[in-house]
């Protein structure tokens, strides 16, 4: 009789289809993905629920103010207040921070706004001025909207907190009869703080139609109106939240869709405004009704990449400049001319996906457990098989 020579292919396809030709080894199988993907159901529930961080974004930047005086006069004195990159937590979280020029001394508001000021008594005729500022920064991407927040649903109306957010701005006039009948009307069909924020922030968004303003007009004109830009979306989002009681703030930010050799100056086209609202027992959230009324949901308690902050409450710009000089007659006024550059030197964006990992494992991990699994089972079953036929063959067996 000829005997058959398995080759080394057909004995891996034999062992396989052992493996997954077994009844047992099937169910087997069948039982353990569905552990898996219930295991990985349970922990991606708790995750959502109890973990707003979803990714991060780690920037290297350049940020420079540039000041030249055209003449014809020279200017008497000159003040500039640059506001400084700082940690706004949970959202922003500065690393390093390097100034190329020293400023003349350094300041931190009420809001924990931070600024350099640069100060000359002279400023000449063609004489030029530029600073640089350094960063290294993470933005954290959060939602909010799928975490289990407990919250309290009435405030401490005297903490330092509450004070500060609810300080009466005339931008974001919350006494103004029109602006407490609409804020009467959302919290009539809400059930507490967070429902009449979202409330606030569905009409802020989807009132106004975006309209550049060469200033900004605040809530009261944006209510009569129907139109405004980014401050009076903000202004107004304010505005219905005091109204009803809850603290709310501006911040001002650089907006755009940032990539790595971004360069832009803030004419208009990256300068932001947009809100955020305090709740009792959880801090401040997120909220861009500017965006919203593009996107709605993706701006609801949710922060991405695209915005840096800088400053925090009413009137507080980030660059500002003030300047003087001694009338000559015959001589028109100086022209002084300011830059303002920002410039994405590097930018690593990551997110975190813990479903997509779960799925990872889940598809990759559980078969190779169970082939090895299986490999392991099919040794011992050759060896019992060879014991056993060395047994049948011994002299006393036959």
């Amino acid at each position: 009789m000829m005997k058959t020579v398995m080759t080394k292919k057909d004995k891996i396809v034999k062992s396989l289809r052992f493996l997954f030709e077994n009844q047992f080894s099937k169910f087997s199988f069948v039982i353990l993905m569905m552990i898996i993907v219930l295991g990985g159901g349970i922990v991606i529930y708790q995750d959502e629920t109890t973990n707003p961080l979803k990714g991060q974004a780690n920037f290297q930047l350049t940020y420079r103010f540039r000041l030249v005086n055209r003449g014809p006069l020279n200017l008497t004195f000159v003040s500039i207040r640059l506001a400084l990159l700082k940690d706004w937590q949970p959202v922003q979280v500065v690393h390093d921070l390097r100034i190329d020029t020293p400023p003349n001394r350094t300041t931190t508001d009420e809001y924990d706004n931070q600024f350099a000021w640069y100060e000359f008594d002279s400023f000449a005729v063609n004489q030029t001025l530029d600073l640089q500022f350094h960063a290294n920064l993470t933005l954290n991407f959060l939602d909010y909207t799928t975490v289990q927040l407990n919250y309290k649903p009435t405030f401490n109306t005297s903490s330092p907190i509450y004070k500060l957010y609810t300080a009466y701005d005339p931008l974001a006039d919350p006494t103004d009869p029109l602006v407490q009948q609409v804020a009467s009307t959302l919290a009539a069909h809400a059930r507490d703080p967070l429902e009449i924020a979202f409330e606030a922030y569905n009409f802020s968004s989807t009132y106004i139609r975006y309209k550049l303003l060469s200033s900004v007009r605040g809530a009261s004109f944006a209510l009569r109106n129907g139109y405004g830009d980014c401050d009076e979306y903000n202004t107004l989002f304010i505005a219905l939240l005091r109204a009803n009681g809850i603290p709310a703030i501006g911040h001002t930010a650089w907006l755009a869709d940032f990539a790595p050799g971004f360069e832009t100056t803030d004419d208009g086209a990256v300068a932001h405004a947009y809100p955020m609202f305090y709740l009792e027992g959880v801090g401040l959230l997120p909220a861009d009704p500017t965006r919203g009324h593009t996107s709605l949901f993706d701006n609801w308690l949710k922060t991405d990449y695209k915005r840096i902050t800088l400053t925090r409450g009413s009137d507080h710009p980030y660059r500002l400049l003030k300047y003087r000089w001694m009338p000559v007659e015959g001589y028109p006024d100086p022209v002084v001319d300011s830059n303002y550059t920002i410039t994405i030197h590097d930018l690593n964006i990551e997110y975190f996906s813990l479903l997509r990992t779960t799925i990872i494992v889940g598809v990759i991990g559980t078969p190779l457990i169970f082939i090895v699994t299986r490999l392991i089972q099919l040794q011992k079953y050759k060896k019992r098989q060879k014991e056993q036929l060395e047994k049948l063959l011994e002299p006393d067996a036959i």
